[in-house]
């Protein structure tokens, strides 16, 4: 990343292709309405703002940490964007899961079972506030410890683990009647 700041651009292409993945899961699992598409494009906004912003980068933090601040606020302005123009999908959806004893004849069934799931869990991560929301997925999704992820939420270790225990205790209740296996 310093020498990304000095104007260094194989340095800057090496850091995109080594973190991409990792920035596009983020901005995916933190905005659960966006399609891979917009995901796609915020990701490349991210490190835009990360190329803009190299020359006053100083290794304070580690590296990742740093791009996953810079993508929690992407996140957050296109969030207040997308408020003014917000619509609901006029979709029936996907079907429902079966009910808990029933086993799954085809892995047709069992993989729109598990994207019916999947979906459900995104749905309840979009109920939680910004703060817990960007907390779970940067614990479970990205497997960061909590002093990373204070770093990441410019907030406190004994910070995070309060929001992680209001997320999980959210979560909980709102993901009460789906099924862990399929």
């Amino acid at each position: 990343m310093l020498a990304a700041g000095q104007g260094d651009r194989s340095a800057f292409a090496d850091l995109v292709e080594r973190r991409h993945h990792a920035i596009l899961r983020f901005v995916y699992r933190f905005l659960p309405r966006v399609d891979r598409d917009a995901a796609e494009d915020l990701a490349q906004d991210v490190f835009l703002s990360a190329w803009k912003s190299a020359p006053s980068y100083r290794p304070q933090a580690l590296v990742m940490t740093w791009l996953l601040r810079i993508a929690r606020n992407t996140c957050l302005n296109y969030q207040r964007a997308r408020r003014l123009r917000r619509t609901e999908s006029l979709d029936d959806g996907r079907p429902e899961d079966p009910p808990a004893g029933q086993v799954q004849r085809t892995p047709l069934e069992a993989a729109d079972a598990a994207a019916t799931r999947s979906e459900r869990i995104r749905a309840a991560l979009a109920c939680l506030p910004h703060q817990q929301r960007a907390a779970v997925v940067l614990k479970y999704f990205h497997d960061l410890s909590y002093a990373e992820i204070a770093d990441v939420l410019e907030t406190s270790v004994s910070g995070v683990e309060s929001v992680l225990f209001r997320a999980r205790r959210s979560l909980r209740t709102l993901l009460e009647d789906v099924p862990l296996d399929s």
